[in-house]
């Protein structure tokens, strides 16, 4: 059957499609809280089975949140790995929303037509149900070109154990896989759409300042008037946060930027190419920012948001917070950092820098909690499953732009880390308000995003196979 039959079997499925996508949007799957995890990994799990996969969920421990695992065997040569995330933000101010934040609500806003408004509909539980209703559809038809293993994970918004333990613990299970396939909304709002060779890695942890360490309040927060005789464990800690950073904001914690690596010819190459259709004025209004800190060209900037880590000061905590004034010497400050890491920064390495850092100025009283890390992860333009996106997203008209780095993090490192394949990962489709109250996606590229997990599918068994597929 080819690809254009299957895009009309799509329209045809279209409404039955819709409806399972907004029954499961409607269940919460608050990554933070629980709310709705289990249930919603049951309706996937269900879905899955429906599709006469072989699954089963896994905790990596008693409070993580399952990850679904299927399989799917039709015979074909070729074996990929689904990944696709369930888990979504909390919704923040109820009042912000013009819409329930699971009511899963179709509403006409201009210029877009219709969307959907639901907390996770763009961030990207949307995707992974129309990435796996688009499998459902080349099942029913016997088309489907590649055996699948599905990992579909609630942990990813929190940076949970479940999937990289999953993954590790079943290497010869998946040892089969020949790529890894990631989908996702990735049209911006004129239409062009991204694809990366490449993410960066994320570093988390907290850094606390504690009084009993040091002659500062050690049974909770006392009158500011002694702040004259006791130390302040705020103040500790901003000093500290400080010496973290250079007078531009960019990292300058000893020895980092000596590990860092030089991005290669080709690298260089795309980001120039990149460069050309990078809509800076566009991107920083999405930012809802006036300027970038750094000046430069389009390319300049580029090059610096892709190539080079960052430190970010996520959350401070200490003392009073509350409207009003409370004079109050805190016995407790702690700060929540994120470091964007490249390559060849590890993520342990980092965390090492970290801690050598502030003990070589004195702040051995710090302490560094640890979260789980995301190490960086690459892939080549030339292998297969980078070729099979760009003509799948080819076939529907569009010259995606290829970046060969992105800023964010995920755990694709899961392919080239752990199993040792390459990975892809784009679509068509369009939202916007990604963890903001009214997230939202377009009803009508939600079904193109369909299509295009189709053509790349079959992109994928062409170039894969080295056969032209009609």
């Amino acid at each position: 059957m080819v690809i254009e039959q299957l895009h009309r079997e799509i329209d045809r499925d279209w409404a039955k499609h819709l409806r399972i996508t907004r029954e499961i949007l409607r269940i919460p799957s608050v990554s933070s809280t629980g709310e709705g995890i289990q249930e919603t990994a049951d309706a996937l799990e269900k879905l899955l089975k429906g599709m006469g996969a072989k699954t089963k969920q896994f905790r990596a421990t008693s409070k993580s949140h399952p990850l679904v695992y299927g399989h799917l065997d039709v015979g074909a040569k070729h074996t990929g790995a689904v990944y696709g995330m369930y888990d979504v933000q909390p919704i923040g101010d109820p009042e912000a929303w013009e819409q329930p934040p699971f009511g899963a609500t179709i509403v006409k806003k201009k210029p877009f037509g219709e969307i959907l408004v639901n907390r996770g509909v763009y961030n990207s539980k949307g995707a992974l149900l129309g990435s796996t209703l688009a499998v459902q559809t080349m099942l029913d038809k016997g088309e489907l070109p590649v055996n699948l293993h599905f990992l579909l994970e609630g942990e990813e918004e929190s940076g949970g154990a479940s999937l990289p333990t999953f993954v590790k613990k079943n290497k010869k299970l998946l040892s089969d896989a020949d790529a890894g396939f990631c989908f996702d909304y990735s049209e911006d709002s004129n239409g062009q759409v991204d694809i990366a060779l490449g993410i960066k890695g994320c570093v988390t942890f907290d850094l606390i300042a504690e009084g009993k360490d040091r002659g500062g309040p050690s049974e909770g927060p006392v009158h500011s008037s002694v702040s004259v005789i006791l130390e302040s464990p705020v103040i500790r800690l901003v000093k500290a946060l400080s010496t973290l950073f250079d007078e531009n904001q960019d990292p300058a914690v000893d020895g980092m930027n000596e590990i860092v690596r030089k991005p290669t010819a080709q690298e260089l190459e795309l980001t120039r190419k990149l460069s050309k259709r990078f809509d800076m004025k566009g991107y920083l209004e999405e930012c809802g920012a006036k300027k970038f800190k750094v000046k430069g060209t389009e390319e300049e900037i580029l090059r610096k948001y892709l190539f080079e880590p960052s430190i970010n000061i996520a959350g401070l905590l200490s003392g009073y917070t509350e409207d009003g004034y409370s004079t109050i010497l805190p016995d407790k400050a702690l700060a929540k950092v994120d470091i964007r890491v490249v390559p060849d920064l590890t993520t342990e390495g980092t965390r090492e820098l970290v801690r050598k850092h502030l003990d070589q100025r004195g702040f051995t009283d710090i302490k560094i909690t640890r979260y789980p890390d995301y190490p960086w992860s690459k892939v080549p333009l030339e292998a297969d499953i980078t070729q099979a996106y760009i003509k799948g997203i080819k076939f529907h008209g569009k010259d995606p732009k290829i970046w060969p780095m992105m800023a964010g993090s995920a755990p694709m490192f899961i392919f080239d880390d752990i199993l040792g394949i390459p990975y892809g990962g784009t679509g068509l489709g369009f939202g916007g308000r990604a963890h903001a109250p009214n997230e939202f996606a377009v009803v009508s590229t939600m079904k193109d995003f369909e299509k295009s997990v189709v053509s790349i599918f079959c992109k994928y068994d062409e170039v894969a196979s080295k056969k032209p597929n009609t």
